[in-house]
């Protein structure tokens, strides 16, 4: 049988159902999924292609799924620490709204998805919200098709209209404009295997009432993705108590977004009894552990989250408030914030964080029957990790060591859609190099317009 590329002599780490570990295996990739999953002998008896990688010594796992992030924040990274969340906005974000280009954002998506893709990420849901002219969220999109990962652009909303004179945007997008992109976008890009479109109102304060139920009517009519920041901090319940008379979870409830395919972003302030409205409804969960530790808040009751069948994904938020694109580094604090949080080393083993950012994640965007685990009929999305290198080594569990000790400086190679992205540790479609620069140039003249010394 033909295929368009087999990888050989491989460890598998599945993610099936049956969390399979298959040594010295093989995979035949056809028409961008996986076309079958044999031992090395049998595929190459079975398969031929004219792309063979051999993979000896390195282990296969499915890519990465990064459920949050705000790629434009690569403009500006750094800027704001130590401060709290909404300081931080008004500061920091919001201050700079206006002198955001699509130029600087392309760049700034280029390179934040290269981070992603040296670190086994290779799904990116990217929440967009910075709209002070048109053409931001194609730039982001662009960036996506650009270097090969596959993207979900949520396109956000936020209301400019009483930014004060030194913030306000060139263009102040109403909720009108807001709805009518997002079809433009859905419409423009549904052709595109590996991108699709979200709706994304900022958060509760974004939208009015009315506002909320035509996002969840119009996530309805199109089947996609909704994903809202959700009680990451105090304000969301008090602006909510004060403006709708009821808590944050509840006026969801009661404007229908429950009742679509909601991701909820943080959830760090959630109730033992809006837990259970989340499960009742389907909700997903996003947990941001490193944002929310630089922010100083708390967590979410993640092992809460788990017993009552809620899909949690981890991501790593925003450049600027995370400071870094690295999964990896999402993997091992997700994990010690958790044992911290409960007392208790057991909790949240090596395993279940695999499956949180694996098929877990794809549960959470509702797309596990195509990604998230390694299996015949599902994307080929995937990364190969060698684990002989200095953070790595020695290496006798491929569960474990890549929760605990990996870095990416042992991901070799990068599969999207079964292309190579990433090859021996560079970026196949974009010059890396050449793309570092003109992000370092753009954020440098953003923030001379900011009136900041770069």
């Amino acid at each position: 049988m033909q295929a368009d590329r087999l990888i050989v002599h491989a460890t598998l780490v599945t993610m099936d159902p049956q969390r399979r570990i298959l040594s010295d295996h093989g995979i035949a990739i056809r028409d961008g999924r996986i076309a079958a999953i044999l031992p090395t002998q049998a595929l190459l008896e079975q398969y031929s292609a004219p792309h063979i990688l051999d993979a000896s010594g390195t282990i296969a796992y499915p890519g990465f799924i990064n459920t949050h992030n705000h790629l434009f924040q690569m403009l500006l990274k750094n800027l704001g620490k130590d401060l709290g969340l909404i300081r931080w906005l008004d500061e920091c974000i919001i201050a700079h709204y206006r002198n955001i280009t699509p130029e600087n954002i392309y760049w700034a998506a280029l390179v934040g998805c290269a981070e992603q893709l040296h670190s086994g990420v290779t799904t990116c849901v990217d929440y967009q919200y910075a709209h002070g002219r048109p053409g931001l969220s194609d730039a982001v999109i662009k960036a996506f098709q650009d270097i090969g990962i596959r993207g979900v652009l949520a396109r956000g909303h936020a209301n400019t209209e009483d930014y004060p004179d030194p913030c306000k945007p060139p263009h102040v997008e109403t909720m009108e404009d807001f709805f009518d992109d997002v079809r433009r976008l859905h419409s423009q890009y549904c052709s595109d295997p590996r991108i699709d479109v979200a709706i994304a109102p900022g958060i509760v304060w974004s939208l009015s009432e009315d506002g909320f139920r035509r996002c969840a009517d119009l996530a309805r009519e199109l089947d996609t993705l909704l994903t809202i920041h959700t009680l990451e901090t105090e304000e969301d319940n008090a602006f909510c108590l004060e403006r709708h008379g009821v808590s944050t979870i509840e006026f969801y409830e009661k404007t229908g977004v429950l009742d679509t395919k909601l991701l909820a972003v943080h959830c760090a302030l959630i109730q033992p009894h809006e837990v259970e409205t989340l499960a009742r409804h389907g909700v997903s969960v996003s947990y941001n552990a490193i944002s929310n530790m630089l922010m100083g808040y708390q967590t979410l009751p993640v092992c809460q989250l788990l017993e009552h069948g809620i899909p949690v994904g981890l991501a790593t938020d925003g450049a600027a408030s995370n400071d870094s694109q690295n999964m990896f580094e999402v993997l091992k604090i997700s994990a010690l914030w958790q044992k911290a949080f409960y007392r208790d080393p057991t909790v949240l083993p090596a395993m279940r964080l695999l499956e949180m950012a694996t098929i877990d994640g794809a549960r959470s965007i509702h797309r596990e029957k195509d990604l998230g685990s390694l299996e015949v009929g599902k994307r080929a999305d995937l990364f190969l990790y060698d684990p002989m290198n200095c953070t790595t080594v020695p290496s006798f569990d491929p569960v474990t060591s890549i929760i605990y000790n990996a870095s990416p400086a042992g991901v070799r190679t990068t599969l999207v859609e079964g292309e190579v992205v990433l090859e021996d540790g560079r970026l196949t479609r974009i010059e890396e190099a050449r793309s570092v620069f003109r992000l370092q140039e753009e954020a440098a003249l953003l923030r001379e317009k900011g009136g900041l010394k770069p």
